[in-house]
């Protein structure tokens, strides 16, 4: 490779100016750190370098996401309930006579609230759906995005990741509509 300076090579003999140098890889960054700790007390080791300032803002970004996110989804959570249970409380006003006589025709207090509780579970079922669609949709988008323009990036892979999330947002959603019926039954239906 050197052509005519190969000269150079031969008056060095046997030794290497150059230092050694591994690359090592790690499963989950939280490893990274003490890993290189670790490899930093072998003998013969000069050096470790890992990026430590950027896996340390990387961590801080990532912990605020996941924090900003916890947020989001109370914050969602509440205001599915509350438009859930005023929308039962909305029913319940607006049948307010029909549960007076279903009431004095002996009507139990379940018999009278049942219906009010699977309208409010079918509603947060209907929530938990649209926004199961939304999600799948846009992470099949986000995917293709990311693989045309960023094809070195892993990501998830679509299934069996959306089939557990959509099953947990239905199951929650669900439960969301029969928490915000069951408010609003307490608070407004004096059975």
């Amino acid at each position: 490779r050197l052509g005519e300076q190969q000269g150079l090579l031969t008056a060095l003999g046997d030794t290497n100016p150059l230092p050694n140098s591994f690359e090592v890889k790690v499963d989950r960054p939280e490893q990274v750190k003490p890993v290189a700790q670790a490899i930093g007390q072998f003998k013969g080791v000069e050096n470790t370098r890992f990026g430590q300032e950027v896996i340390e803002h990387l961590f801080t970004l990532t912990k605020m996401v996941r924090v900003a996110g916890l947020i989001l989804i109370v914050f969602l959570a509440l205001a599915a309930l509350f438009i859930i249970s005023n929308t039962i409380r909305i029913t319940v006003f607006a049948r307010r006579k029909e549960i007076g006589i279903m009431k004095y025709v002996g009507a139990t207090d379940w018999f009278i609230r049942w219906p009010f509780l699977i309208e409010g579970m079918t509603l947060g079922f209907g929530g938990a759906l649209i926004a199961v669609l939304l999600l799948s949709e846009s992470y099949s988008l986000l995917i293709e995005q990311v693989h045309q323009s960023l094809a070195f990036l892993p990501l998830i892979p679509k299934y069996p990741f959306l089939n557990h999330i959509s099953i947990v947002l239905l199951i929650v959603g669900t439960i969301i509509g029969a928490m915000g019926s069951t408010i609003s039954l307490k608070r407004f239906m004096k059975v």
